[in-house]
C-alpha cells in the first residue's frame, strides 16, 4: 500500500459574530480530536495521549492575525488546514469530516458556531491543500543545494525546559528526519544527522513573534530562510530536499498540533 501524506483545507462558514482574544490553537486542536472522535474514540484518545511526534498537524485560521484579537463576523468563511502523517489517521479524520458534513451537523471553536462546508484536498484549490506519497518525495530529483521555507506561524524548538526561538538548521531538518521515519515505510539513514550541522542560514528574512495561548504564551520566529547545503554532498542535497518538501505536512519544531510551525516551500530567487 502506498503511504501518503495529505494536507486538507476545510471551509468553515460562521455562524455567530465573535472574537478570540487569545491564539486559537488549543481550540482547533481540540476540534481535529472532535471531528476523529465523531469516527473513532479510541483513535482520538491515542492521538490526544501520544506524548512526541504526533501523527497530525492543526493550523490556526489561515490568512489571519497571529498576534492579538481575531475578529468572526457572521455569515463569513473561514478556513483551517488539517495534516496527517499515517493512513490510520486520516481514514478516521476524513470519516469524521464526512460525517460532519452529510449530517450538517455545527461545530464549536471556543464560543463560536460554525457550519463545515466543504474540504479540500488538492493544491490547485487552495495552496495549503495537497498531497505527497513518501516515494514521491523520495525519488523526486533534486539537484539545488540551496532550500528556501517560509515560517507563516511562530516557531519555537524544545530543549528539555528551555525553548529555542532562533532558525537553526540542525534543529529544523533533525526533528523532520525524527517524524519522516517514524511514519514512512521506507526510512533515511539516521547517520546523515551528523551532517546536518554542515547546513548553513545564506539568507534569514524574520521575525519574532510571541503569541498567547489560552494559560501561556510562546515566542518563537516567523518568515523567510534560505538554506545552502554543501554542493559536494549529493545525499546530504537529497536528504535536506526531501525533509524540506516534507515540512509542508510535518511543520516544524513545537506545538505543530497547534497551529505552531507551519512552512512553505518557495522557490529561491
Amino acid at each position: 500500500m502506498i503511504k501518503i501524506f495529505y494536507s486538507i483545507v476545510v471551509k468553515l462558514i460562521a455562524l455567530d459574530d465573535g472574537r478570540y482574544d487569545f491564539y486559537p490553537g488549543q481550540k482547533l486542536h481540540s476540534l481535529f480530536l472532535n471531528f476523529v472522535r465523531q469516527a473513532d474514540q479510541e483513535t482520538a484518545k491515542h492521538l490526544h495521549d501520544e506524548d512526541r511526534e504526533k501523527s497530525f498537524t492543526v493550523s490556526s485560521f489561515l490568512g489571519k492575525a497571529i498576534e492579538g484579537p481575531i475578529q468572526i463576523e457572521k455569515s463569513s468563511s473561514y478556513f483551517i488546514r488539517l495534516t496527517t502523517l499515517d493512513d490510520h489517521t486520516f481514514d478516521v479524520l476524513f470519516s469524521g469530516l464526512i460525517m460532519k458534513m452529510t449530517q450538517r451537523e455545527n461545530i464549536r471553536i471556543g464560543n463560536i458556531e460554525y457550519k463545515v462546508v466543504e474540504a479540500f484536498f488538492d493544491g490547485e484549490q487552495s495552496n495549503w491543500a495537497g498531497r505527497a506519497s513518501e516515494e514521491e518525495l523520495l525519488n523526486k530529483q533534486y539537484t539545488s543545494n540551496l532550500i528556501k521555507l517560509r515560517f507563516h506561524t511562530p516557531t519555537v524548538f524544545r530543549t528539555g525546559d528551555q525553548h529555542c526561538r532562533y532558525p537553526i538548521p540542525q534543529k529544523i531538518f533533525t526533528g523532520l528526519l525524527g517524524k519522516f521515519n517514524k511514519y514512512s515505510r521506507y526510512k533515511i539513514d539516521e547517520q546523515i544527522e551528523s551532517k546536518f550541522k554542515e547546513i548553513t542560514i545564506t539568507e534569514k528574512k524574520t521575525q519574532s513573534r510571541r503569541i498567547v495561548l489560552r494559560d501561556f504564551y510562546l515566542e518563537g520566529f516567523i518568515g523567510d530562510v534560505t538554506f545552502k547545503v554543501p554542493e559536494q554532498d549529493k545525499q546530504l542535497i537529497r536528504v535536506a530536499n526531501t525533509l524540506a518538501d516534507f515540512a509542508f505536512y510535518a511543520g516544524v519544531g513545537y506545538k505543530t498540533t497547534m497551529g505552531l510551525g507551519q512552512v512553505q516551500r518557495i522557490p529561491v530567487e
